[in-house]
């Protein structure tokens, strides 16, 4: 890593928190803020494929959130899935064949679901309760549903600043 990739990492890992900090302030905007600042770690990877700046992003970026952000279900949801599926979709989209993609990516997914539902269970988020069985399965349904959704808006979004904004 070089000073510049340095100072470039140092930049996103601050307008990350900042949109996290805002996001801990305002819980109508949280989710909103929280996707922002995942795809804020996605920018090194876009500009010069730099996966060690946008790891080093992601990990400062979830350190100083659990510190400063009042909300820490925010902070939970960007360390859980909006920070790291960036990262996790670039990897997936580099060494797998396409065919496989976006199994392997729903697979990741439902991971990181099972992982939170058993957190919750065991009482790790005293905020939140579990539903019944079929609102959990509504909700499965609907997470997978997003998922998929903020896949394919990241996919356009990495598109667009390639083709349009390549000096970032």
């Amino acid at each position: 890593m070089n000073t510049r990739e340095i100072a470039r990492g140092g930049l996103l890992a601050g307008f990350a928190v900042v949109l996290l900090y805002i996001g801990g302030l305002i819980p109508q905007a949280a989710p909103a803020l929280c996707i922002s600042a995942g795809v804020v770690s996605a920018v090194p990877l876009i500009r010069s494929f730099a996966l060690r700046t946008s790891l080093t992003v992601y990990a400062a970026v979830s350190a100083l959130s659990l510190m400063l952000v009042p909300r820490k279900s925010v902070a939970a949801a960007y360390i859980a899935v909006c920070g790291l599926y960036p990262i996790v979709k670039y990897l997936i989209e580099t060494r797998v064949r396409p065919g496989a993609r976006m199994a392997l990516k729903l697979v990741y997914a439902n991971l990181v679901l099972a992982v939170l539902g058993a957190l919750v269970s065991k009482g790790v988020f005293p905020q939140l309760e579990m539903p019944g069985f079929f609102a959990l399965a509504a909700f499965w349904f609907a997470a997978n549903i997003g998922f998929a959704v903020f896949d394919a808006v990241l996919t356009r979004f990495i598109r667009f600043v390639r083709r349009y904004l390549p000096k970032i």
